[in-house]
């Protein structure tokens, strides 16, 4: 949802104070510097989902004396409601897809405001919601077709253990390279997957994400420019040198996702279509 950031918008209670200070009072330089590093997506939320995307890394963050929720990383987006209505009138168009919702991160979140959210999901997808089940293996795209279930939601708080509308972190393992090293991400990638456990869900991150002395040396650059490039030259060959199914890919994401027209998500789609022997 990165789209949606303002390169005026407030800088958010995921970066550190310093960062913080520098965006309150000398904004102006600050902040297009945080927006050009803070920015992984380029295309609306339509347009990913009929581009192929199917699983949504979601990051929030509630303001002071605020009542609305917004999608945050590194500056503030917008609110959460009209986004999320489009997610659920692209899913009324398409009735036999599935998304996944993973709720990653929240910030200055109390009790009362994940029992909000919680709430705007539950209103916006209803009966679209598939509720959780302790094992993956029971579940297919088929299985949730036949009963109207079109979004799975993973919400990353304990209050995903009482509320049985949303699945639990332990069931989606998605495990963070943390680093600006192609090579290095490769290792990580390929030395993770071996680690997956079956009837799981597990998120391959494909990205490289700098560190505040990875953006001192690169003041005038972006993170398109610098990594998400080098990024594509690695992750393209190794979604097509693995597997999906057992023992392999199961879930796998990027940032920028719509570069040369979608080309990941086709890359992925591909693999899928391999591995059921569709070409």
């Amino acid at each position: 949802m990165t789209y949606t950031i303002n390169r005026c918008n407030d800088v958010g209670p995921d970066e550190p104070p310093f960062l913080r200070f520098l965006g309150r009072y000398f904004s102006m330089l600050s902040k297009p510097l945080i927006f050009n590093w803070s920015v992984t997506q380029l295309d609306d939320i339509k347009s990913q989902l009929s581009g192929g995307i199917r699983y949504l890394d979601l990051r929030l963050a509630t303001k002071p004396n605020d009542s609305k929720i917004y999608f945050l990383h590194g500056l503030y987006g917008e609110a959460v409601e009209l986004h999320l209505n489009e997610i659920s009138n692209w899913l009324k168009a398409h009735q036999e897809e599935i998304v996944i919702l993973d709720f990653q991160h929240f910030y200055s979140f109390s009790l009362s405001d994940h029992q909000s959210l919680v709430g705007i999901i539950k209103r916006t997808f209803g009966t679209a919601i598939c509720p959780f089940s302790g094992n993956l293996s029971n579940i297919s795209i088929d299985w949730m077709v036949r009963r109207g279930y079109q979004v799975l939601i993973v919400y990353r708080n304990e209050i995903a253990k009482v509320d049985r509308a949303v699945w639990p972190s332990g069931l989606w393992s998605t495990p963070w390279p943390n680093t600006t090293d192609p090579s290095a991400l490769i290792d990580f990638l390929d030395s993770r997957l071996k680690t997956k456990l079956p009837n799981v869900g597990y998120v391959s991150q494909c990205l490289l994400t700098p560190d505040i002395r990875y953006v001192l040396r690169h003041l005038c650059g972006n993170l398109h420019s610098d990594l998400a490039v080098k990024c594509r030259g690695v992750c393209l060959p190794w979604v097509k040198g693995h597997h999906p199914g057992s023992g392999g890919m199961n879930i796998v994401i990027t940032d920028y996702v719509s570069f040369n027209n979608f080309e990941f998500s086709r890359t992925v789609i591909q693999r899928n279509r391999e591995f059921l022997g569709l070409l």
